[in-house]
Parts: structure tokens; sequence; C-alpha cells
């Protein structure tokens, strides 16, 4: 199937001596009965809108239409029946063949049935079980929306766009004029493409927005900006900068000033610097934190407790680094060094020592040696403890005031255990258990000072300021609230996708 036409057929569609016929239900069955017995009646009848229409589709496709369907209404109503254009679209399928000629290859008719005609959404309805029954391999669809009823063309219309796409044309036939083609299809399909982007937007799902946007032939420097926080979410910050890049130079002057303003150049220079520095974890720390929020808001929770157990892990591994100085880097490029600092540090501790070696994981011995999560806990433990916490000369390695700071830190960090446990037991794990916010407000519980139980991302949150990492506003709303103004068209005309 190549080219097909639909369209819906109306007391208009039929003229008997230049005049139109009514009531159309009993006139129309009269008439085609009378075709049978006199078919020189024919010449006395025309289709004012069908016809041109056809004639102009056949000199735009001169190879000619493979399939034209017309909808006729069939009412259940007894009142409202004698408006039923049934057998017009019966008249019109045995005679538009022999008026427009043999490149009308085929005419069919379907009837909607047992609806009012004129509301909207029982058309709505009617017109989408019909679509169902239409071929789905064409190169183009034409709708011809001039008869029929306001309510049955404009079901034709939506459903058309949903069903074919880019595929669908209109044609038109205004009063006294030829007929002409109209861009509403792409129109629609356009505003469906731009909702889909917006809520994708809204969500946080950058990639496929950006993919909706392209489609929108939205301005370059936007569809870069959205690529920027789709790659800034899989934290690949140079590709993620290269986008930015590009968002800059094919952006408008409010889009160079929403990426200065918003420090997004910022951001990634401190989250490309070389190394693994103390400035750079407290970036990633604010990113994860941003990346963890935004999971929980969109309710994709094992991926939620797959960024706690990160979080938690990367905060260990950064007080550990604060207060006893030791490196935990395990890159292959400084692994071994870091190791055999690592080892000579607490080996010259030893105190530090001594407690580490009387530690149990799981009712075994803990292996200091190994940089890890346990290690960092129980170090953690040691230099908060009023009586325990001594460097190697003796001393207190933290102030009464950071101790308790460090100590209030450490049990909120303490506190996301039961996520991280929960997260080994769920399919970004080693198990197959299921997660929803239920479960995690179970397993995460701890109060606020004013006696309300927080939720996880408060928690982290939380934990965040504790470590006086600051918290500016989420670049990634900033970027799908710029993005989504744009498109609406309140950031200036030039931020609008070009509509065709």
């Amino acid at each position: 199937m190549t080219i097909l036409v639909l369209s819906n057929v109306g007391a208009r569609d039929i003229l008997k001596d230049g005049q139109e016929i009514r009531p159309a239900r009993p006139e129309g069955q009269r008439l085609l009965q009378e075709l049978e017995r006199d078919p020189g009646l024919a010449q006395r009848l025309t289709f004012p809108i069908l016809e041109p229409c056809l004639r102009e589709l056949l000199r735009m496709h001169p190879e000619g239409l493979d399939l034209l369907v017309l909808f006729g209404t069939d009412q259940r109503e007894e009142s409202y029946r004698n408006t039923d254009t049934l057998y017009f679209a019966r008249i019109l399928e045995r005679l538009l063949p022999e008026r427009v000629g043999p490149r009308l290859r085929k005419v069919e008719v379907h009837l909607l049935q047992g609806i009012n005609p004129a509301l909207y959404d029982e058309a709505f309805d009617a017109m989408e079980r019909a679509l169902r029954r239409m071929p789905g391999e064409v190169s183009v669809c034409y709708a011809i929306l001039a008869g029929g009823t306001p309510a049955c063309n404009a079901a034709l219309l939506l459903q058309g766009v949903r069903y074919y796409g880019d595929r669908l044309q209109v044609i038109y036939l205004p009063i006294a004029e030829v007929p002409r083609t109209l861009r509403i299809g792409r129109q629609v399909m356009d505003a469906f493409r731009e909702e889909v982007a917006l809520e994708r937007l809204r969500v946080h799902d950058f990639a496929t927005a950006r993919h909706h946007l392209e489609n929108l032939k939205a301005p370059p420097g936007l569809i870069a900006l959205v690529e920027h926080a789709a790659r800034r979410l899989d934290f690949d910050f140079l590709a993620a900068r290269r986008a930015l890049e590009r968002a800059f130079q094919e952006g408008n002057s409010d889009l160079r000033d929403f990426i200065r303003t918003h420090r997004l150049r910022e951001d990634l220079n401190e989250l490309l610097e070389p190394g693994d520095s103390l400035r750079r974890l407290q970036a990633l720390l604010r990113e994860l934190f941003w990346n963890a929020r935004a999971t929980y808001r969109h309710h994709r929770y094992a991926d939620f407790l797959g960024r706690v157990y990160r979080m938690q892990e990367a905060i260990l591994r950064l007080l550990v680094e604060q207060i006893f100085g030791l490196p935990t880097d395990l890159s292959p490029a400084v692994r071994e060094e870091t190791r055999r600092r690592w080892v000579e540090g607490i080996e010259n501790h030893p105190a530090l020592r001594q407690y580490l070696e009387g530690q149990t994981v799981e009712g075994r011995p803990l292996d200091w040696q190994n940089i890890s999560r346990p290690t960092y806990k129980a170090m953690l433990a040691y230099a908060v403890d009023p009586d325990l916490g001594k460097d190697r000369d003796g001393k207190p390695m933290l102030s009464e005031s950071l101790r308790k700071r460090y100590k209030a830190l450490l049990q909120r960090v303490n506190a996301l255990d039961p996520l991280v446990e929960l997260r080994h037991r769920t399919i970004i794990g080693h198990d197959f258990q299921g997660v929803s916010r239920e479960i995690l407000q179970l397993q995460y519980a701890p109060r606020r000072s004013d006696g309300r139980v927080m939720d996880p991302v408060e928690g982290l949150e939380e934990i965040i300021r504790m470590l006086d990492i600051e918290i500016r506003d989420d670049p990634y709303e900033a970027i799908a609230r710029f993005v989504e103004e744009a498109i609406r068209g309140r950031a200036g005309d030039s931020d609008r996708p070009h509509r065709g």
C-alpha cells in the first residue's frame, strides 16, 4: 500500500441538480435504489468536495491513488438517524471511480456506527476503532477535512496523526476555492512531540528529550544544552563539556547568559580537575547528590539505592582522607603507591592498628589492608571515640568540637547502612528483591530536630550540608526550566522551535 486517502462523508458531499439532498438517510437510500434502475441519474449528481480534492491529489500523484476510505455515519438514536450519511457513502463508492478515472484504484466504505457524530469524544473513540482496520504500511496518508461533521473531522485529524505521524497530510477545500494541502497534521504532530519533550525534560530524561527536540527542529543551542545535561547525568564530563561549548557557540544571548549565570563551565572545571583532589571529591559528591535526588523524585528507586551506596562510600573515603591524611585513590595509575602509603600510615600508628586488628566483619577479622568501606568505618569509629581517638603520639586526633561534629556526621552516614544492604539485594546488587518508596522509608527513618522523620533524600542533603559542601540551585532543574521556557516562547523568538 502506497497512497491512502481518508474522508468523512457529510450531508453536502452529494448534490442533485446542484441542490442538497435532505434528509440524508432516507433520500440517500432512495437515490441509491434509483441508481440501480436508472444509471443515467448519475449525470445529475455532483460531488463538490471529494471530486475536486481527488483530482488535486491525482495531479500530485499521477501514478494514482491506491485506496480511498469513506467514513459514513450510522447512528443508534432514532431521532438523529435521518442525518446519517451511510447511503451517501455507498453512492460515492460506486460513482467516484467512474468520475475520476481508473487511477483511483479502490474505494471502500467504513461506517462509524452507534455514535453521535456531533460529539467529539464519541467521534474520537469511533475513529480510533476505524483506523485500527486501515492499512499501516503507507508512504503517505491524506485526510480530506472538508465534508463530515466538525467532530468527525477533528477525530480524523487527531487519530490520523496518532496512527500515521509525519506521513499524514491534510487536504481542505475552502468555499469557492481550489483544494489546498495544509500543514495542520505536522503542526499537531509537533505539538505532541513538544509535550513529550517537555514531559521528558521535567523528569530529567534529557537523552529522550533531546531526540524529540531534534525532531522538532529546535535551535541547535538548546539541543546541545540538553545533551550537556544528559552527558553530565551519566558523569561523562568530557562529553558534557564539548556539548556545553556547542551550546554556547550556537546559542543566543539568553542561552549564553544562562550558561554564565549558572556556572555550568565552572562546575565542569571542578569535576574535571586532574587527580583526586579534595575539591574534586567535594564537587563529585555535590553532583552525585543532585543525581540521586533526580532518581528518587522520578521513582527510579533501584537506581537511587546505587547512588546511595556510592555516596556513602565516597563520604567515608573523604572523611578518612581529611582526618587521617591517608590516600584512598585506587585508580590504576596510583594504586600501588596508595596501598604502600596506606599500610605504612597504619603500621606507624600502633593504637589505630591494634584497634583495627580487634574488629570483625560478619564474624571474620577485619582486613585493614583492604582499602574499602568496612575499614573506613572502623577507622572513623576510632577517630570519634573520646577515649580511643589518639594520634601516633598519644594526643587527641580531633579537638572536642571537631570530634562531636564528625561523630554526628558519622551517625548520619552510618544511618544509610540499611539502604546499602537493601541495594545489595536488588537487581543492581546481587539479588532480585523489589524496591519501592514505602520500602525505602521503612529501611531509613532518622528524625529531624523537630521530630519529623526524614526521607532518604533529605538525609543525603543533611549529610552534604554537614560536610560544608555548598548545594547551589540544581543545574538539572535549571536547565529543564530554561529549555521549557525557550520552547514555550518565553525566552525569545530565536529560541522557539522552527515549525514547518
